[in-house]
């Protein structure tokens, strides 16, 4: 009975919607509490782990599959460290422009100790091959 409502849950169309509305609702309360700059800076933060794995993956597919002109297998992996060093490095670099502008006041570690994490993160995601489907 339990696998069979999780298997129904996998197939629901509303669960990703229900996962991300705290990171909308977050933002919006900030909106109505007269910050609205605020409020965008916060969205952006959050927002940025996201963009940061469509684009950085997409990036380094292209280079992987264009410039190196590596195997499949190669091309997969190397899009799955980007994405991976995109979705820990890119919200550092917009919470540092929005702290700095929007009065965000995001509490991080220095963006060099960010980096290197991000840089680990991506070998480790490199180093795990995806599966196939």
């Amino acid at each position: 009975m339990l696998m069979n409502f999780f298997k129904k849950l996998e197939e629901s169309k509303w669960l990703p919607w229900v996962g991300i509305l705290p990171f909308v609702i977050l933002p919006f309360l900030v909106v109505l509490d007269g910050e609205t700059a605020r409020g965008i800076g916060i969205f952006a933060f959050f927002a940025s782990a996201f963009v940061g794995i469509l684009w950085c993956g997409n990036l380094g597919g292209f280079i992987a599959e264009r410039v190196l002109k590596a195997s499949e297998n190669l091309t997969s992996r190397i899009a799955a460290a980007f994405s991976a060093f995109g979705f820990l490095f890119l919200p550092v670099l917009v919470g540092t422009y929005t702290n700095a502008n929007m009065g965000t006041d995001i509490d991080m570690h220095s963006i060099g100790a960010h980096f290197l994490w991000a840089c680990c993160g991506a070998a480790l995601f490199f180093s795990v091959s995806p599966s196939a489907k």
